[in-house]
């Protein structure tokens, strides 16, 4: 069996990166992901000699989306469309695509205060999330402030897209991703969705830089997304020792809810856990034998699950693994080994969609020696060893 490697997208002046990738009703492919302008390297990833760097906090960034009409066997460069792009304040990072039973489509992403130096530093607060800057931080700036989830509509299978709106989700403090697959539809209408954040209660057991006590949310919405109520809490660890970020969710034929966590205090391994009430009350958190940031969910017509996700140590690449019993246990003798070639920790993101001849299409950010990070795809058989 092989494996076959392509470039799904790529542009010499802005760095491509967090791909999602989803099969509209019509049944063409979409991939929305982020780019950033290009900028002199300076080993953010491990690698000194790096001639262009991906700046992953940007004021010049921007959310695309590019298509297939084929099955995903070409990408039509022309099918670019800015999707939300910044006001030069902004960094626009982390989106995630759906497309809601009223054909609406739906790009969630989030957005950062970029305070550049020597600006006054007017967003401060102590209800935001405040980064400082790192020494491999090739952008120079004072600090970045969390802002906001923000929600961008198209009605014409996004080729045109209304303005951003930004969420308000009542008691989250801190709303940083969404997650990576999107909003949950259940079968009256109501919409789930996955979130990583933080309470205003949560602030006592966090540090000053509000570097531990990442819960995974889940918020629910009856009118489509517009508003939400409560959230209800999938996972915390209430000791802080490990961080819950970037939740995927499915929800499997038989209604259960099953959600993958990337983790920070955990050496790296994925968390699960799952629900069996549309979302109200999870349960069954553990530690997972898969290793990587972050994950991806996809139920396949097999019946298996499929979950693909980066792995950021070496050989840095891009990996998959089945599982045959609805995630309850995970096949880890026979993890795919997507991509193994990648130059430093820098790439991943991947997120997969099964093809009309059941091969799997897997999408992720990638590199080559001269930096630039491009949307790199693959396609395989999901017995592919």
């Amino acid at each position: 069996m092989t494996i076959d490697h392509f470039v799904l997208y790529g542009d010499s002046e802005y760095q491509a990166a967090f791909p999602d990738i989803i099969r509209l009703e019509n049944g063409e492919l979409v991939v929305a992901f982020r780019e950033a302008r290009a900028r002199p390297g300076n080993g953010r990833g491990g690698d000194p000699g790096e001639r262009l760097t991906h700046n992953h906090l940007d004021p010049d960034s921007r959310i695309s989306l590019v298509r297939s009409t084929d099955d995903g066997a070409t990408w039509d460069s022309s099918s670019h469309v800015v999707i939300d792009s910044s006001d030069g304040s902004q960094d626009i990072n982390m989106p995630a695509i759906s497309q809601l039973s009223s054909g609406e489509v739906v790009v969630t992403n989030h957005r950062w205060f970029v305070n550049q130096t020597g600006q006054q530093a007017s967003v401060l607060g102590t209800d935001r999330w405040v980064r400082p800057p790192h020494d491999s931080d090739p952008f120079p700036f004072d600090l970045a402030v969390s802002d906001k989830l923000y929600f961008t509509r198209s009605a014409d299978m996004g080729w045109t897209w209304g303005q951003p709106e930004p969420v308000c989700i009542s008691a989250l403090a801190y709303s940083t991703h969404v997650g990576k697959t999107g909003f949950v539809e259940l079968p009256d209408g109501s919409l789930l969705a996955p979130f990583d954040g933080w309470t205003a209660s949560d602030a006592g057991l966090m540090g000053p830089d509000r570097s531990m006590g990442s819960r995974f949310f889940v918020a629910r919405s009856n009118d489509g997304g517009r508003t939400w109520g409560q959230p209800t809490t999938g996972a915390q660890d209430i000791d802080g020792r490990v961080d819950f970020w970037e939740p995927s969710m499915i929800r499997l034929p038989d209604g259960k809810l099953i959600s993958m966590l990337r983790t920070s205090g955990a050496d790296g391994y994925f968390y699960q856990a799952f629900s069996t009430d549309d979302g109200w009350t999870w349960e069954g958190i553990q530690r997972t034998p898969i290793w990587g940031q972050p994950a991806q969910l996809l139920r396949l017509r097999s019946g298996r699950i499929l979950c693909s996700y980066g792995y950021r140590r070496e050989p840095f690449g891009v990996r998959a693994v089945l599982s045959e019993d609805d995630g309850e246990t995970w096949d880890m003798d026979n993890e795919i080994v997507i991509r193994g070639d990648g130059l430093h920790r820098d790439l991943g993101y991947a997120a997969s969609v099964q093809l009309n001849d059941d091969r799997i299409l897997t999408v992720y950010y990638f590199h080559t020696e001269d930096g630039v990070r491009h949307i790199g795809g693959s396609v395989y058989s999901e017995d592919y060893r």
